[in-house]
Protein backbone atom coordinates (compact mmCIF):
# COMPACT_ATOMS: atom_id res chain seq x y z
CA UNK A 1 0.00 0.00 0.00
CA UNK A 2 1.58 3.10 -1.43
CA UNK A 3 1.71 5.95 1.87
CA UNK A 4 -1.31 8.51 0.29
CA UNK A 5 -3.59 5.28 0.10
CA UNK A 6 -2.33 4.28 3.46
CA UNK A 7 -3.41 7.58 5.02
CA UNK A 8 -6.45 8.01 3.19
CA UNK A 9 -7.20 5.10 4.52
CA UNK A 10 -6.71 5.73 8.16
CA UNK A 11 -8.54 8.99 7.85
CA UNK A 12 -11.47 7.01 6.54
CA UNK A 13 -11.30 4.99 9.41
CA UNK A 14 -10.93 7.78 12.12
CA UNK A 15 -13.94 9.60 10.07
CA UNK A 16 -16.01 6.59 10.83
CA UNK A 17 -15.22 6.47 14.54
CA UNK A 18 -15.91 10.44 15.31
CA UNK A 19 -19.20 10.03 13.67
CA UNK A 20 -19.97 7.01 15.74
CA UNK A 21 -18.94 8.74 18.92
CA UNK A 22 -20.86 11.76 18.09
CA UNK A 23 -24.29 9.92 17.23
CA UNK A 24 -23.46 7.77 20.61
CA UNK A 25 -22.96 10.61 22.56
CA UNK A 26 -26.18 12.41 20.87
CA UNK A 27 -28.30 9.20 21.68
CA UNK A 28 -26.42 8.84 25.22
CA UNK A 29 -27.69 12.21 26.15
CA UNK A 30 -31.17 11.56 24.88
CA UNK A 31 -31.95 8.44 26.45
CA UNK A 32 -34.46 8.43 28.89
CA UNK A 33 -33.66 6.62 32.39
CA UNK A 34 -36.09 3.48 31.82
CA UNK A 35 -34.48 0.32 29.88
CA UNK A 36 -36.67 -0.51 27.14
CA UNK A 37 -38.41 -3.53 28.37
CA UNK A 38 -37.36 -5.99 25.58
CA UNK A 39 -38.47 -9.30 25.21
CA UNK A 40 -36.18 -11.35 23.34
CA UNK A 41 -33.42 -9.09 23.52
CA UNK A 42 -32.11 -7.29 27.46
CA UNK A 43 -33.10 -4.37 27.81
CA UNK A 44 -31.40 -4.15 30.97
CA UNK A 45 -28.11 -4.30 28.76
CA UNK A 46 -28.77 -1.76 26.13
CA UNK A 47 -26.67 1.20 28.14
CA UNK A 48 -23.95 -1.21 28.70
CA UNK A 49 -23.83 -1.75 24.47
CA UNK A 50 -23.89 2.13 24.24
CA UNK A 51 -21.16 2.40 26.54
CA UNK A 52 -19.33 -0.14 24.83
CA UNK A 53 -19.72 1.48 21.41
CA UNK A 54 -18.80 4.85 22.98
CA UNK A 55 -15.10 3.54 23.91
CA UNK A 56 -14.75 1.46 20.82
CA UNK A 57 -15.87 -2.22 21.82
CA UNK A 58 -14.79 -4.18 18.27
CA UNK A 59 -17.67 -6.18 18.52
CA UNK A 60 -20.48 -3.24 19.23
CA UNK A 61 -18.66 -1.15 16.82
CA UNK A 62 -18.59 -3.72 13.74
CA UNK A 63 -22.07 -5.18 14.59
CA UNK A 64 -23.23 -1.24 14.58
CA UNK A 65 -21.45 -0.72 11.48
CA UNK A 66 -23.04 -3.77 9.50
CA UNK A 67 -26.84 -2.43 10.88
CA UNK A 68 -25.88 1.27 9.76
CA UNK A 69 -24.66 0.08 6.47
CA UNK A 70 -27.78 -1.71 5.81
CA UNK A 71 -30.09 0.86 7.18
CA UNK A 72 -28.37 3.41 4.91
CA UNK A 73 -29.52 0.69 1.93
CA UNK A 74 -32.99 1.14 3.47
CA UNK A 75 -33.35 4.59 3.13
CA UNK A 76 -33.09 4.27 -0.76
CA UNK A 77 -35.29 1.70 -0.67
CA UNK A 78 -39.85 1.99 -0.79
CA UNK A 79 -41.52 0.14 1.96
CA UNK A 80 -42.82 -2.82 0.97
CA UNK A 81 -46.44 -4.06 1.94
CA UNK A 82 -48.14 -7.25 1.42
CA UNK A 83 -50.51 -6.38 -1.36
CA UNK A 84 -48.94 -4.76 -4.51
CA UNK A 85 -47.50 -7.35 -5.82
CA UNK A 86 -47.81 -11.75 -6.63
CA UNK A 87 -50.72 -13.69 -6.83
CA UNK A 88 -53.72 -13.35 -5.14
CA UNK A 89 -54.27 -15.95 -2.23
CA UNK A 90 -57.69 -18.11 -2.51
CA UNK A 91 -59.70 -15.70 -0.32
CA UNK A 92 -59.29 -13.33 -2.65
CA UNK A 93 -58.38 -10.67 -0.31
CA UNK A 94 -54.21 -9.45 -0.80
CA UNK A 95 -54.13 -8.19 2.77
CA UNK A 96 -53.92 -12.07 3.55
CA UNK A 97 -50.41 -13.42 3.54
CA UNK A 98 -49.55 -15.62 0.70
CA UNK A 99 -46.26 -17.50 0.47
CA UNK A 100 -45.52 -21.43 -1.45
CA UNK A 101 -44.35 -24.09 0.79
CA UNK A 102 -40.30 -24.58 0.06
CA UNK A 103 -39.92 -28.30 -0.12
CA UNK A 104 -43.33 -28.92 -2.63
CA UNK A 105 -41.85 -29.44 -6.37
CA UNK A 106 -43.29 -30.76 -9.80
CA UNK A 107 -44.24 -34.19 -9.92
CA UNK A 108 -41.92 -35.52 -13.06
CA UNK A 109 -44.26 -38.00 -13.75
CA UNK A 110 -47.63 -35.63 -13.46
CA UNK A 111 -46.09 -32.32 -14.73
CA UNK A 112 -49.19 -30.82 -14.22
CA UNK A 113 -51.02 -31.91 -11.41
CA UNK A 114 -50.40 -31.13 -7.95
CA UNK A 115 -46.47 -30.72 -5.87
CA UNK A 116 -45.24 -33.26 -4.54
CA UNK A 117 -42.75 -33.33 -0.84
CA UNK A 118 -39.09 -33.22 -1.32
CA UNK A 119 -37.50 -33.00 1.97
CA UNK A 120 -34.79 -30.52 2.46
CA UNK A 121 -34.82 -29.23 -1.46
CA UNK A 122 -35.81 -25.85 -1.75
CA UNK A 123 -37.91 -25.03 -4.97
CA UNK A 124 -36.80 -21.51 -5.94
CA UNK A 125 -40.43 -20.69 -7.20
CA UNK A 126 -41.11 -20.26 -3.42
CA UNK A 127 -39.44 -16.63 -4.30
CA UNK A 128 -42.28 -15.23 -6.21
CA UNK A 129 -44.49 -14.88 -3.32
CA UNK A 130 -44.66 -13.10 -0.21
CA UNK A 131 -42.33 -14.43 1.44
CA UNK A 132 -40.09 -12.11 -0.18
CA UNK A 133 -41.80 -9.23 0.91
CA UNK A 134 -42.47 -10.15 4.79
CA UNK A 135 -38.32 -11.03 4.49
CA UNK A 136 -38.08 -6.93 3.05
CA UNK A 137 -39.95 -5.43 5.65
CA UNK A 138 -38.09 -7.29 8.32
CA UNK A 139 -34.77 -6.33 7.05
CA UNK A 140 -35.51 -2.68 6.89
CA UNK A 141 -37.53 -2.49 10.42
CA UNK A 142 -34.51 -4.73 11.76
CA UNK A 143 -32.05 -2.28 10.92
CA UNK A 144 -33.44 1.17 10.39
CA UNK A 145 -34.66 1.34 14.27
CA UNK A 146 -31.50 0.42 15.89
CA UNK A 147 -29.61 2.51 13.88
CA UNK A 148 -31.71 4.91 15.00
CA UNK A 149 -31.33 3.87 18.37
CA UNK A 150 -27.39 3.65 18.83
CA UNK A 151 -26.72 6.48 16.94
CA UNK A 152 -29.66 9.24 17.15
CA UNK A 153 -30.09 10.16 13.53
CA UNK A 154 -33.65 10.18 13.41
CA UNK A 155 -34.01 9.56 9.49
CA UNK A 156 -33.69 5.86 10.43
CA UNK A 157 -36.68 5.68 12.81
CA UNK A 158 -39.04 8.43 10.53
CA UNK A 159 -38.52 5.37 7.70
CA UNK A 160 -38.71 2.90 10.51
CA UNK A 161 -42.37 4.23 11.20
CA UNK A 162 -42.89 4.80 7.73
CA UNK A 163 -42.36 0.59 7.29
CA UNK A 164 -44.29 -0.27 10.35
CA UNK A 165 -47.65 1.56 9.05
CA UNK A 166 -47.60 0.52 6.15
CA UNK A 167 -47.07 -3.44 6.87
CA UNK A 168 -49.28 -3.63 10.19
CA UNK A 169 -51.92 -0.33 10.20
CA UNK A 170 -52.70 1.64 6.91
CA UNK A 171 -55.93 -0.02 5.75
CA UNK A 172 -54.81 0.29 2.16
CA UNK A 173 -51.70 -1.87 2.07
CA UNK A 174 -51.44 -4.07 6.10
CA UNK A 175 -51.78 -7.43 6.16
CA UNK A 176 -54.18 -9.23 7.77
CA UNK A 177 -53.28 -10.57 10.80
CA UNK A 178 -53.47 -14.28 10.39
CA UNK A 179 -51.31 -16.85 7.94
CA UNK A 180 -53.81 -18.82 6.90
CA UNK A 181 -52.45 -19.25 3.31
CA UNK A 182 -48.67 -19.20 4.24
CA UNK A 183 -46.88 -22.36 2.43
CA UNK A 184 -49.51 -23.47 0.65
CA UNK A 185 -48.95 -26.41 -1.81
CA UNK A 186 -49.82 -25.98 -5.53
CA UNK A 187 -52.40 -28.28 -6.98
CA UNK A 188 -53.80 -28.76 -3.07
CA UNK A 189 -56.95 -27.34 -1.17
CA UNK A 190 -55.31 -28.07 1.91
CA UNK A 191 -54.01 -25.05 4.19
CA UNK A 192 -50.74 -25.76 4.93
CA UNK A 193 -49.88 -24.93 9.64
CA UNK A 194 -46.53 -24.12 8.49
CA UNK A 195 -47.49 -20.80 7.34
CA UNK A 196 -47.58 -19.97 10.57
CA UNK A 197 -43.52 -21.68 11.30
CA UNK A 198 -42.81 -18.90 8.42
CA UNK A 199 -44.13 -15.57 9.70
CA UNK A 200 -41.49 -16.20 13.06
CA UNK A 201 -39.61 -14.06 10.92
CA UNK A 202 -41.56 -10.84 12.30
CA UNK A 203 -39.74 -12.00 15.75
CA UNK A 204 -37.14 -8.93 16.61
CA UNK A 205 -39.65 -6.56 14.94
CA UNK A 206 -41.15 -6.21 17.95
CA UNK A 207 -38.45 -5.88 20.20
CA UNK A 208 -37.45 -2.90 17.08
CA UNK A 209 -41.05 -1.73 17.71
CA UNK A 210 -40.17 -1.74 21.88
CA UNK A 211 -37.54 0.89 21.36
CA UNK A 212 -39.70 2.75 18.77
CA UNK A 213 -41.59 3.48 21.69
CA UNK A 214 -39.36 6.61 23.04
CA UNK A 215 -39.20 7.79 19.35
CA UNK A 216 -41.87 11.01 19.48
CA UNK A 217 -42.69 10.15 15.55
CA UNK A 218 -44.20 6.89 16.92
CA UNK A 219 -46.76 7.60 18.62
CA UNK A 220 -48.88 5.92 21.64
CA UNK A 221 -51.38 4.63 19.08
CA UNK A 222 -49.38 3.93 16.59
CA UNK A 223 -47.63 1.47 19.67
CA UNK A 224 -51.28 0.64 20.57
CA UNK A 225 -52.56 -0.99 17.46
CA UNK A 226 -49.20 -2.43 16.64
CA UNK A 227 -49.72 -4.59 20.30
CA UNK A 228 -53.01 -5.20 18.97
CA UNK A 229 -52.33 -6.17 15.71
CA UNK A 230 -50.13 -9.13 17.49
CA UNK A 231 -52.58 -10.08 19.99
CA UNK A 232 -55.58 -10.53 17.27
CA UNK A 233 -52.42 -12.82 15.33
CA UNK A 234 -52.72 -14.39 18.61
CA UNK A 235 -56.04 -15.13 18.56
CA UNK A 236 -55.87 -16.60 15.25
CA UNK A 237 -53.33 -18.45 16.07
CA UNK A 238 -55.05 -20.17 19.12
CA UNK A 239 -59.03 -20.41 17.19
CA UNK A 240 -58.55 -21.18 13.57
CA UNK A 241 -57.78 -24.52 12.90
CA UNK A 242 -54.98 -24.20 10.88
CA UNK A 243 -53.35 -22.73 14.19
CA UNK A 244 -54.93 -25.30 16.41
CA UNK A 245 -53.27 -27.71 13.63
CA UNK A 246 -49.87 -26.27 14.06
CA UNK A 247 -49.94 -26.27 18.14
CA UNK A 248 -50.38 -29.62 17.88
CA UNK A 249 -47.17 -30.83 15.91
CA UNK A 250 -44.90 -32.88 17.69
CA UNK A 251 -41.59 -31.50 16.37
CA UNK A 252 -40.20 -28.28 15.79
CA UNK A 253 -43.36 -26.85 14.25
CA UNK A 254 -44.97 -27.13 17.25
CA UNK A 255 -42.12 -25.68 19.85
CA UNK A 256 -41.90 -22.61 17.39
CA UNK A 257 -45.70 -22.05 17.70
CA UNK A 258 -45.34 -22.20 21.16
CA UNK A 259 -42.39 -19.59 20.85
CA UNK A 260 -44.34 -17.56 18.58
CA UNK A 261 -47.43 -17.59 20.38
CA UNK A 262 -45.97 -16.35 23.63
CA UNK A 263 -43.84 -13.46 22.60
CA UNK A 264 -47.37 -12.37 20.59
CA UNK A 265 -49.00 -12.69 23.88
CA UNK A 266 -46.68 -10.79 25.78
CA UNK A 267 -46.45 -8.22 23.54
CA UNK A 268 -50.35 -7.80 23.78
CA UNK A 269 -50.31 -8.01 27.04
CA UNK A 270 -52.66 -11.24 27.01
CA UNK A 271 -50.79 -12.75 30.22
CA UNK A 272 -53.14 -15.39 30.40
CA UNK A 273 -52.73 -16.48 27.06
CA UNK A 274 -48.95 -16.95 27.46
CA UNK A 275 -49.24 -18.62 30.90
CA UNK A 276 -51.30 -21.14 29.60
CA UNK A 277 -48.85 -22.18 26.68
CA UNK A 278 -45.87 -21.80 29.15
CA UNK A 279 -47.92 -24.05 31.39
CA UNK A 280 -47.51 -26.95 28.95
CA UNK A 281 -43.98 -26.85 27.69
CA UNK A 282 -42.73 -29.38 30.25
CA UNK A 283 -45.36 -32.02 28.54
CA UNK A 284 -43.23 -30.80 25.22
CA UNK A 285 -39.57 -30.91 26.58
CA UNK A 286 -40.72 -34.72 27.92
CA UNK A 287 -41.80 -35.75 24.47
CA UNK A 288 -39.08 -34.17 22.09
CA UNK A 289 -36.47 -34.81 23.98
CA UNK A 290 -35.50 -38.70 24.87
CA UNK A 291 -33.28 -39.70 27.74
CA UNK A 292 -30.06 -39.78 26.30
CA UNK A 293 -30.60 -36.10 24.41
CA UNK A 294 -31.68 -37.06 21.33
CA UNK A 295 -34.55 -35.46 20.02
CA UNK A 296 -36.24 -37.79 17.63
CA UNK A 297 -38.95 -36.17 16.01
CA UNK A 298 -36.08 -34.11 14.22
CA UNK A 299 -34.36 -37.00 13.49
CA UNK A 300 -36.53 -38.12 10.75
CA UNK A 301 -35.68 -35.48 8.58
CA UNK A 302 -33.37 -35.05 5.79
CA UNK A 303 -31.35 -32.76 7.74
CA UNK A 304 -31.54 -34.38 10.94
CA UNK A 305 -28.63 -32.30 12.66
CA UNK A 306 -30.24 -29.07 11.47
CA UNK A 307 -33.82 -29.54 12.36
CA UNK A 308 -32.47 -31.15 16.35
CA UNK A 309 -30.07 -27.38 16.58
CA UNK A 310 -33.50 -25.76 15.25
CA UNK A 311 -35.90 -27.27 17.71
CA UNK A 312 -33.23 -26.86 20.54
CA UNK A 313 -33.53 -23.08 19.85
CA UNK A 314 -36.66 -23.00 20.28
CA UNK A 315 -37.00 -24.57 23.61
CA UNK A 316 -34.49 -22.29 24.68
CA UNK A 317 -36.16 -19.37 23.27
CA UNK A 318 -40.12 -20.06 25.65
CA UNK A 319 -37.57 -20.50 28.56
CA UNK A 320 -36.33 -17.59 27.88
CA UNK A 321 -39.69 -15.72 27.08
CA UNK A 322 -41.34 -17.27 30.33
CA UNK A 323 -39.05 -15.71 32.80
CA UNK A 324 -40.84 -12.58 32.07
CA UNK A 325 -43.85 -14.31 33.85
CA UNK A 326 -41.20 -16.74 36.80
CA UNK A 327 -41.31 -19.75 34.95
CA UNK A 328 -38.02 -21.26 35.25
CA UNK A 329 -38.43 -24.17 32.19
CA UNK A 330 -34.54 -24.09 32.39
CA UNK A 331 -34.82 -25.67 35.97
CA UNK A 332 -37.34 -28.24 34.21
CA UNK A 333 -35.95 -31.92 34.82
CA UNK A 334 -38.08 -35.20 34.29
CA UNK A 335 -37.52 -38.00 36.54
CA UNK A 336 -35.71 -39.85 33.85
CA UNK A 337 -33.42 -36.44 33.38
CA UNK A 338 -34.87 -34.93 30.04
CA UNK A 339 -34.23 -31.28 29.90
CA UNK A 340 -33.34 -28.50 27.56
CA UNK A 341 -29.58 -29.02 28.75
CA UNK A 342 -29.72 -33.10 27.74
CA UNK A 343 -30.77 -31.19 24.36
CA UNK A 344 -27.70 -29.31 23.71
CA UNK A 345 -25.00 -31.07 25.20
CA UNK A 346 -26.11 -34.47 23.56
CA UNK A 347 -25.74 -32.67 19.88
CA UNK A 348 -22.26 -30.36 21.23
CA UNK A 349 -19.56 -33.17 20.47
CA UNK A 350 -21.32 -33.93 16.77
CA UNK A 351 -21.65 -30.15 15.87
CA UNK A 352 -17.75 -29.65 17.30
CA UNK A 353 -16.83 -32.69 15.10
CA UNK A 354 -15.39 -34.66 17.66
CA UNK A 355 -18.08 -37.37 16.60
CA UNK A 356 -19.52 -38.10 13.05
CA UNK A 357 -23.65 -37.36 13.47
CA UNK A 358 -24.77 -41.04 12.67
CA UNK A 359 -28.29 -40.06 11.31
CA UNK A 360 -29.49 -38.55 7.84
CA UNK A 361 -27.62 -35.28 6.93
CA UNK A 362 -27.61 -34.32 3.23
CA UNK A 363 -25.93 -30.95 3.72
CA UNK A 364 -23.16 -29.91 6.47
CA UNK A 365 -25.10 -28.39 9.28
CA UNK A 366 -24.96 -24.40 9.69
CA UNK A 367 -22.82 -23.11 11.91
CA UNK A 368 -24.77 -19.72 12.16
CA UNK A 369 -27.55 -21.59 13.28
CA UNK A 370 -25.65 -23.28 15.78
CA UNK A 371 -23.60 -20.30 17.19
CA UNK A 372 -27.16 -19.23 17.74
CA UNK A 373 -27.85 -21.94 19.84
CA UNK A 374 -24.81 -21.30 22.20
CA UNK A 375 -25.44 -17.66 22.26
CA UNK A 376 -29.00 -18.18 23.72
CA UNK A 377 -27.89 -21.48 25.41
CA UNK A 378 -25.08 -19.31 27.60
CA UNK A 379 -27.49 -16.80 28.40
CA UNK A 380 -30.19 -18.80 29.10
CA UNK A 381 -28.73 -20.85 30.98
CA UNK A 382 -26.25 -18.51 32.62
CA UNK A 383 -23.29 -20.75 31.82
CA UNK A 384 -20.11 -19.82 30.47
CA UNK A 385 -18.86 -22.84 29.08
CA UNK A 386 -21.79 -22.36 26.25
CA UNK A 387 -20.47 -19.00 24.99
CA UNK A 388 -16.83 -21.04 24.89
CA UNK A 389 -18.32 -23.58 22.69
CA UNK A 390 -19.43 -21.15 20.61
CA UNK A 391 -16.08 -19.89 20.30
CA UNK A 392 -14.86 -23.27 19.31
CA UNK A 393 -17.24 -23.25 16.20
CA UNK A 394 -15.44 -23.57 12.53
CA UNK A 395 -14.93 -20.19 11.66
CA UNK A 396 -15.92 -18.47 14.76
CA UNK A 397 -19.23 -17.43 13.50
CA UNK A 398 -21.54 -14.80 15.36
CA UNK A 399 -24.84 -14.43 15.76
CA UNK A 400 -26.97 -11.56 13.73
CA UNK A 401 -26.16 -7.95 14.00
CA UNK A 402 -29.16 -7.04 16.11
CA UNK A 403 -28.55 -10.01 18.59
CA UNK A 404 -25.64 -8.83 19.40
CA UNK A 405 -26.57 -5.47 20.07
CA UNK A 406 -30.04 -5.99 21.67
CA UNK A 407 -29.19 -9.62 23.70
CA UNK A 408 -25.44 -8.83 24.31
CA UNK A 409 -23.63 -11.83 25.89
CA UNK A 410 -21.88 -11.09 29.57
CA UNK A 411 -19.47 -8.39 29.68
CA UNK A 412 -16.30 -11.18 28.73
CA UNK A 413 -17.28 -13.75 27.97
Amino acid sequence: MNIPLKLRFIYLSLSFTLVLCTAMTFAQDSETTTSPSLLLGQGDQLARVKAGLKVGHPNFVAALKTIVSNADAALEQPTVNVVDEGAVPPSGDPHDYYSYSPYWWPNPENPDGPYIWRDGEVNPDRKTSDITRIEAMVDRVTSLIPAWYFTGDERYAESAVEQLRTWFLDPETKMNPNAQFGQKRRGHDYNSPSGVLEVWRMHWVIDCAILLESYAGWTEDDAKALRSWFSQFATWMVESPTGIEESMQPNNHGTWYNAQLILYALYGNNFDLARQHLDAMPTRIFSQVFIDGRQPQELIRTRSLNYSIFNARALITVARLGRHLDYDLFAYRSLEGRSIKLAVDYMTPFILGENDWPIVQIRPQSNESAAQLYWDASIGFQDREYANVLRQLPESPLPSAIVQLLDPLPDGW
